[in-house]
């Protein structure tokens, strides 16, 4: 759970730090900006846990029903996204499509990662406090919280390999990052 809440925290307050022109900004040939980095990654932490309560409903009802906040909210409808692509996540898309995706302002954007982190932080904080370990449970259960911890492990990954690129692309804007600002104090 702190490893997710330090992650969160840092993608949060690289974001809060940039203004609307710089979260869209591409440099010349690049397909992604800041904010679809900040998009993907609201829509991988919402996928993961609904995908994770809809195959291990075995864990409980109190972790939730397995509906996306994406879903819930309508949001690929809010911000026009085309038909097809309504349910991506982001990953497997060409340069152009990437490209051409209807990110929406900054404030709409943080409004969904601050959800979708919640949302993951909450769920894994439940794990961890009902399941602290894998005494106690049956062959099924203990295979099934495994790989969930598994999955929230490689997703946890996947979140830092973003925050590198959200970095290098700020760096790009602004001549520095999390790195040379730690440097400079």
């Amino acid at each position: 759970l702190h490893s997710f809440q330090e992650i969160h925290r840092v993608v949060i307050n690289l974001a809060g730090e940039l203004n609307d022109e710089q979260i869209h900004w591409r440099p010349k040939g690049y397909p992604t900006s800041i904010g679809f980095h900040l998009w993907h990654l609201a829509r991988e932490s919402d996928n993961l846990k609904a995908f994770i309560l809809r195959h291990y409903p075995t864990l409980g009802p109190e972790f939730g029903d397995g509906m996306e906040i994406w879903q819930k909210d309508a949001l690929a409808q809010k911000w026009g996204f085309p038909r097809g692509l309504h349910e991506t996540v982001g990953t497997g898309l060409s340069d152009e499509v990437a490209a051409s995706l209807p990110i929406p302002d900054k404030e709409e954007l943080l409004d969904y990662l601050y959800s979708s982190y919640k949302a993951i932080e909450v769920f894994v904080e439940l794990l961890d406090t009902r399941y602290p370990s894998c005494e106690n449970v049956d062959e099924e259960l203990r295979k099934a919280i495994e790989m969930i911890r598994l999955n929230l492990l490689e997703y946890l990954a996947h979140d830092c390999r973003r925050l590198g690129i959200m970095e290098c692309l700020k760096g790009l804007q602004t001549g520095g990052g999390s790195a040379t600002e730690k440097r400079k104090n």
